[in-house]
């Protein structure tokens, strides 16, 4: 079995917590690989093998992020369309898309013995189209596309399902996500909790000018489309999974869909979503704060 170390690992708890990792792999017999950037950082410890992550990840059985969710975020667009599957371990804050902590480190040995389940997650695609129909940009996304504005000024959208109009709405923003981002922007933006393995399409505004607005849910299969208008300087941007935004001008059309790619989310330690759920959303009720 190969294991590939994901590389973005600045804060000293991550960097600690991949050498465990290391050692862990190793002493259970899995081919450990790591970025040439990490060298330094693992030093000591000489059965570590280097490849540039993008090459090494195409051979790789599994792919390890360590950080928060923006970490295995990031990590998850390069493993899309490998064979790896994705491993995180959270040295973050929330870090609801990790699956352990690094208490939970000793677990790695399931690896070797197939103890272990594999969540099947969904993806997002998006196209941004010029007005001839021809594909200006392509976005893959694990949590969400967001539509927004500098200052949280007001966007007119209007939003079609295969073509046919939906509705017009007046927001400071919308959101399309998965199930496995419901827990994410779109939580906080008053959408749903959504089992992460149940195929949708969330499609929620961000402070709706309107009592009526509620978040919608597609099944993936369908195709929408999104047209905006702005009245003043137009700044309106789309943003991928919190990578850099991309400007949307009101003359070009951003459709969406359910992409034809998955990934594979390992769960080493038993815990299920609604486990982390409790842990890590809903503690801090149970507790009275």
């Amino acid at each position: 079995m190969k294991v590939v170390l994901f590389h973005h690992l600045q804060n000293k708890s991550a960097a600690s917590v991949a050498q465990d990792v290391c050692n862990a792999l190793y002493r259970n017999g899995i081919a450990v690989w790591a970025d040439p950037c990490c060298r330094k950082l693992l030093s000591g410890l000489p059965f570590v093998c280097y490849a540039p992550f993008l090459e090494a990840v195409q051979s790789a059985d599994v792919a390890i992020a360590i950080g928060g969710d923006g970490t295995i975020l990031h990590c998850a667009r390069h493993v899309v369309g490998t064979k790896a599957m994705l491993l995180g371990i959270n040295t973050g804050r929330l870090g609801f898309l990790a699956s352990m902590e690094p208490d939970q480190i000793g677990e790695v040995a399931r690896l070797q013995t197939g103890d272990y389940r594999v969540s099947r997650r969904m993806l997002l695609k998006g196209k941004l189209l010029q007005p001839d129909g021809t594909c200006k940009r392509e976005f893959l996304a694990l949590n969400d596309i967001v539509i927004s504005r500098n200052f949280s000024r007001v966007i007119e959208f209007t939003v079609s399902r295969n073509n046919v109009v939906l509705g017009n709405y007046r927001a400071d923003g919308l959101i399309f996500s998965t199930p496995t981002g419901s827990t994410a922007y779109a939580l906080s933006a008053g959408g749903p909790i959504i089992e992460p393995e149940f195929p949708c399409i969330e499609m929620t505004l961000i402070c709706p000018h309107s009592l009526s607005a509620r978040p919608i849910l597609f099944s993936p299969h369908n195709e929408l489309q999104v047209s905006c208008r702005v009245r003043e300087d137009h700044d309106v941007y789309l943003c991928a999974d919190g990578e850099k935004p991309v400007e949307f001008r009101e003359e070009e059309t951003l459709e969406i869909s359910g992409a034809s790619e998955m990934l594979g989310i390992l769960d080493l330690s038993g815990n299920t979503f609604f486990d982390s759920l409790s842990r890590k959303l809903m503690q801090s009720l149970k507790d009275g704060k």
